[in-house]
């Protein structure tokens, strides 16, 4: 079986992460995946045995469907989340942190193991170890109604967390005696809060305690592109087994039992410190490869890479979703990845010199590791980090290996003092820096051009570490090749690049559009917002769901907004637009509301100086790449209708090439119905906004007919008034049109180059 080795390990650790994710959210059909593996694994004993070279290609294939398989089981406990289910519940509290309105505590049950998320009054405090019962229904979390938005079912699910109780009742007995851990962990923490007059930075840099460490400061550090610097990592472990290593080679101890000693030191500072998966990372690999090492095995640190990532997924799957996590692997996977290129400190004589070119290329390799995970995950890239990364390190190691002689009680010795100078240098640093700390964003790049780049970093690492497998020249030639047709697709029209984007965003009952142009113009038609007919009192929608959403999408001006009417619905969510955000002009039908959310709006354009348009039938307003916002309704405005404001509505259709988008706002049978018989206008739309939230009331099957739909969205939430209505539903349905709602999160429409367009998001 000479197919079995250990670069298998690089084939293992991708494609289990792959499975378990998809698994998790249900792309994965398990029943196809088991047919190919099983049909593939026969073929390919079949051809081993036979001698065929071919075999190996297809162990390659049969391995990464295996691993799917593998990931999808283990990631099948993640997907199960519980039902609701209501009883009364006893169990061991691990957990407790204090919230802005209440206390989480995080507890193990008793009868089945099942960790829960417990959420107390803030004036309770148990501690870890603490026994509680409570009374009350065990639910799900709360899923983000967009991207952008705390998700806390996802938060909840990479601490390994299916539940959460809002409790009845409740009681907790305090513990008989604390914890061996809990107490050293205690005095750890206490002996440095007592030493240093700023613990925070030294708390986090320690034992893993951010409590303390401002968020001025975090911020800070997030923007130098340093916060890692923060995690229990690599380093950390790497800094304390050298301080071991010095200590333990001068004991009389051979060489198995100084690195089971070394070890089990790591080990402890790892679980003390409460660490990540990066500690225990950097502990795995330390310890396969001291023992490999000892044993005289030849090892490749990527391959140990690898191993001991798909270690730490079959034990538990859930760190697939956890942020640190992919952050950890990733930027060490590409430092290994590139580590035999990167001997830049032999090109130099001068060994400062050298050690310092050496620092700066290992931590940019580490940043463009992390290129499309920052991007994706916050919409940014610290372009500071490498070289603020290489002025804070020293400044760090003294901090951590300080700190830790202070938590272990050697503080009387100064060493406090010291650590307190050495942060006021640190925070002159700072102040220094941070008016250079600019951020890179995807700007006119998509996602997928950013991956594009990546994986020819991944593959250029990949082949020039591997110099004997073709001439150096010939890969040089290639790799400049494929970096020449990749800028060659990058500076392609934004237009052949990107399709225009459309997105029903998920506001609860109420509208909002956002449409991002191929060349990046935005549009956003509609807000949403708090009606206080069917929504909670006190919520802003603008804030909670808006907001942060156009954040995650990297938005920061509004081109253009679009307001179909001016009931709450609609309008209340653009209040927080129009204070966050760049706004280029504004329109809408002209009819004035006497609401206080109306005379805000207004009030937010005067003062911004945002131009102001009242629209009417016949106007047109031209986007750019071909596209053309038309208002097709009202040609004047009707008070004496029926729901005036609602079917004062602008008629709104959005032409690319030929897919037109048709957005009706809130409008109603008797204007449809004129639109269908005295309209001199073309209805006809491929997508359609359902008028009204698929109120029965706004269902005119002629207006049906004559748009001819095949795409339609329902933007509607929890409401009161029966929306959508089954006679609406059942009527898409029979016609054939194929339609969406966003009560279960932002429905995105794509049109590419003018000529067809898909949903391409559930």
């Amino acid at each position: 079986m000479s197919m079995l080795r250990p670069s298998n390990s690089l084939f293992l650790f991708p494609f289990l992460a792959l499975g378990i994710y998809l698994g998790s959210q249900g792309y994965l059909n398990v029943a196809v995946i088991s047919t190919f593996f099983s049909g593939l694994l026969i073929l390919w004993l079949y051809l081993a045995y036979r001698g065929r070279a071919v075999g190996r290609w297809l162990f390659g294939l049969v391995m990464i469907l295996g691993m799917l398989l593998v990931g999808y089981l283990s990631g099948l406990p993640e997907k199960a989340w519980i039902t609701p289910m209501e009883g009364e519940y006893t169990g061991r509290v691990y957990q407790v942190q204090a919230l802005a309105f209440d206390r989480r505590v995080l507890v193990r049950l008793s009868s089945t193991g099942l960790r829960v998320a417990v959420h107390l009054p803030l004036e309770e405090n148990p501690r870890v170890g603490d026994e509680i019962t409570f009374s009350g229904t065990i639910s799900e979390a709360r899923e983000a109604p967009n991207p952008g938005v705390f998700c806390y079912r996802q938060y909840l699910r990479r601490l390994g967390v299916f539940g959460v109780c809002y409790p009845d009742v409740y009681e907790v007995q305090a513990a008989v005696r604390t914890g061996l851990l809990t107490s050293l962990r205690t005095w750890l923490r206490s002996n440095v809060v007592t030493q240093v007059r700023d613990p925070g930075l030294v708390l986090a840099l320690v034992l893993g305690e951010r409590d303390q460490l401002g968020q001025e400061r975090q911020e800070t550090w997030r923007r130098l592109g340093i916060s890692h610097l923060l995690a229990i990592s690599g380093m950390h472990v790497g800094f304390v087994a050298l301080g071991l290593g010095l200590v333990v080679r001068r004991l009389p101890l051979g060489p198995l039992t100084r690195l089971v000693v070394i070890q089990g030191a790591l080990l402890a500072y790892v679980v003390v410190a409460g660490s990540g998966a990066s500690a225990w990372r950097a502990l795995l690999i330390s310890v396969l490869g001291s023992y490999a090492t000892l044993m005289g095995l030849r090892q490749d640190p990527l391959h140990l890479w690898a191993t001991v990532g798909w270690l730490l997924l079959l034990v538990k799957p859930t760190l697939v979703f956890d942020t640190g996590f992919a952050l950890s692997f990733a930027a060490s996977g590409g430092i290994l990845l590139w580590s035999p290129v990167l001997k830049v400190s032999s090109w130099c004589s001068n060994r400062i010199l050298g050690y310092v070119v050496s620092s700066l290329a290992i931590s940019m390799i580490a940043q463009l590791s992390l290129a499309p995970l920052l991007l994706g995950y916050f919409g940014e890239m610290a372009i500071l980090g490498p070289l603020a990364t290489l002025v804070f390190l020293p400044f760090v190691v003294v901090l951590m290996i300080g700190g830790l002689l202070v938590a272990l009680g050697l503080g009387s010795l100064g060493i406090g003092l010291g650590l307190n100078a050495v942060m006021r240098v640190m925070g002159a640093l700072e102040s220094m820096l941070i008016p250079f700390a600019a951020q890179w964003r995807l700007g006119p790049w998509t996602r997928a051009e950013v991956y594009l780049w990546w994986f020819l970093f991944i593959y250029a690492g990949w082949r020039l570490r591997k110099p004997r497998l073709t001439k150096p020249k010939r890969t040089v030639a290639q790799l400049i090749t494929i970096a020449v047709v990749l800028f060659f697709i990058s500076c392609l029209p934004p237009a052949l690049r990107r399709p225009l984007e459309v997105t029903a965003v998920n506001v609860g009952q109420g509208d909002c559009y956002f449409v991002k142009t191929p060349s990046g113009l935005h549009l956003l038609i509609d807000g949403g917002g708090d009606s206080p007919y069917w929504q909670e009192r006190g919520r802003n929608v603008g804030e909670e769901r808006l907001i942060p959403y156009l954040q995650h999408r990297q938005v920061s001006r509004i081109d253009y907004v679009v307001v179909s009417h001016h009931h709450e619905d609609h309008l209340f969510g653009l209040l927080a637009v129009l204070e966050h955000l760049e706004v280029g002009m504004v329109i809408d039908n002209g009819y004035e509301h006497t609401s206080p959310t109306y005379e805000r709006f207004m009030e937010l354009v005067v003062a911004k100086d945002i131009d102001y348009y009242a629209a009417r039938a016949g106007d047109s307003l031209k986007l750019g790449d071909g596209i053309t916002l038309r208002i097709l309704y009202p040609e004047s405005l009707r008070p004496n209708l029926p729901s005036p404001h609602n079917n004062n509505s602008l008629l709104l259709r959005l032409e690319y090439g030929g897919v037109h988008l048709l957005f009706t706002g809130d409008l109603e049978n008797a204007v449809l119905y004129d639109l269908v018989h005295d309209s001199i206008h073309d209805l006809s739309a491929g997508w359609l906004k359902v008028p009204h939230h698929g109120s029965r009331g706004s269902l005119l099957e002629e207006f049906y007919e004559v748009v001819n739909p095949n795409w339609a969205v329902i933007s509607v939430g929890p409401n009161s008034f029966g929306h959508p209505h089954s006679e609406v539903t059942d009527f898409l349905d029979q016609s054939k049109i194929t339609w969406r709602t966003t009560q279960e999160g932002p429905i995105t429409f794509h049109v590419w180059w003018g000529l067809w367009g898909r949903f391409t998001s559930p």
